[in-house]
């Protein structure tokens, strides 16, 4: 059953997109069920009432909290320089299960394009969807920092992991390392790498060094690889 989206769980109705493609694509009828989440957990399933051309209305049947998992994966990545490799990546994390993706502005980040890479509003619709179209109910929280110390700040989690490429004594692979039910942080570099300093000052802060394979990896590929291995460490 396909899932529609109410960021408003005591308005019982769809409204715009949501309203279109239920009655539009999805050619639903009065009386047909729906299920519907706000993004935080909660799961509605509905009757439809009434369709018009701009909302369809609904009875709720039944509502429920669906929990989050014991544990927590937040990505911290230095976004790349190509807003179409940005938007994959917030959207296979999505699929992967993510509950928070940083985007943190690097000493070697190109600074100028961040305001063309980087469209909260539509990474926000593109993680939208990326929930839906994987059967899931939380919507992972999407921010940016300007700098390194101003995310480092506020991270809370103990399991803090930071992917590099090191020239000599390759640490072991993150998911040999994830502990399971923890809250996680993944830091992922940009394009050159961190700074000498930037690792220096994140390694001083509590993360560990973690290795993604034997092949350096797209900035965008390594925060996938990444997600996906803390994923796999809870569920193995």
């Amino acid at each position: 059953m396909y899932i529609f989206y109410q960021e408003d769980s005591s308005r019982n109705f769809l409204e715009n997109e949501e309203a279109r493609h239920c009655a539009k694509v999805l050619r639903a009828r009065i009386g047909d069920k729906i299920r519907i989440t706000d993004g935080q957990g909660t799961l509605s399933v509905g009757s439809i009432t009434e369709i018009g051309s701009k909302r369809v209305s609904y009875q709720v049947l039944d509502m429920h909290q669906v929990p989050l998992p014991d544990y927590r994966i937040h990505m911290a990545v230095c976004p790349t320089r190509k807003a179409e490799r940005n938007e994959w990546m917030v959207e296979k994390m999505t699929e992967l299960g993510v509950h928070k993706i940083q985007f943190i502005v690097s000493e070697h980040t190109h600074r100028e394009t961040i305001g063309r890479v980087l469209n909260l509003e539509r990474l926000h619709r593109i993680a939208l969807s990326a929930m839906k179209q994987s059967q899931q109910y939380h919507l992972p929280e999407i921010s940016i920092y300007s700098n390194l110390e101003m995310y480092v700040a506020q991270v809370e989690a103990s399991e803090r992991y930071i992917a590099y490429v090191a020239s000599e004594d390759i640490p072991v692979h993150l998911i040999k390392q994830v502990r399971r039910q923890q809250p996680v942080e993944i830091l992922i570099g940009p394009e050159g790498d961190f700074s000498t300093g930037e690792i220096e000052f994140a390694m001083a802060e509590g993360f560990k060094p973690v290795s993604l394979g034997n092949t350096r990896l797209r900035t965008e590929t390594a925060a996938v690889a990444a997600c996906h291995s803390a994923v796999l460490a809870q569920i193995l």
